[in-house]
């Protein structure tokens, strides 16, 4: 896990200004939605379909390889552009602190939600959590890209 998560980043690293930052969103959400389905079918049917330990697996390793080449990725880079320069310290250390909370929170929860949604149920509730990642991405962040952080400014300024 933890080394594909670590070449996955280099990975994203390495792309991220070819392939741009909302396009990576797109296709590692989009991927991490389908393992998460995937893995939450296992939950319900993998028994019964005779499916083995290794579906999970790759399917959970796919999830990671999607979460980090993307979502890992993509956060910190956009969170250095999109702020004013006056304001981009301290709105990065906010926007940094909330994601930590967030994460803290999901590790926490996550043996709640497997105990009484079940794990399918759990897979199920995260891909659908991804759902609203991709709309806020599609229709409130602007691609950045290949611009200054001078036009990325201006166009908040704008909004």
């Amino acid at each position: 896990v933890g080394a594909v998560n670590m070449l996955t980043t280099v990975l994203a690293l390495a792309i991220i200004d070819r392939v741009g930052r909302k396009q990576l969103v797109y296709w590692g959400v989009s991927g991490m939605i389908v393992s998460l389905i995937l893995i939450g079918v296992y939950f319900v049917a993998g028994e019964a379909w005779g499916l083995s330990n290794t579906f999970l697996l790759v399917f959970f390793l796919l999830y990671v390889f999607c979460c980090a080449v993307s979502i890992c990725a993509v956060v910190w880079v956009l969170l250095s552009e999109m702020y004013p320069t006056k304001v981009r310290g301290i709105a990065m250390s906010i926007a940094g602190f909330a994601l930590w909370v967030a994460t803290y929170l999901i590790g926490q929860l996550t043996p709640w939600l497997l105990e009484n949604l079940t794990p399918a149920g759990t897979f199920f509730l995260f891909a659908a959590m991804c759902v609203p990642y991709m709309v806020i991405m599609w229709r409130l962040v602007p691609e950045t890209t290949g611009r200054s952080l001078e036009e990325i400014e201006k166009y908040w300024e704008k909004k």
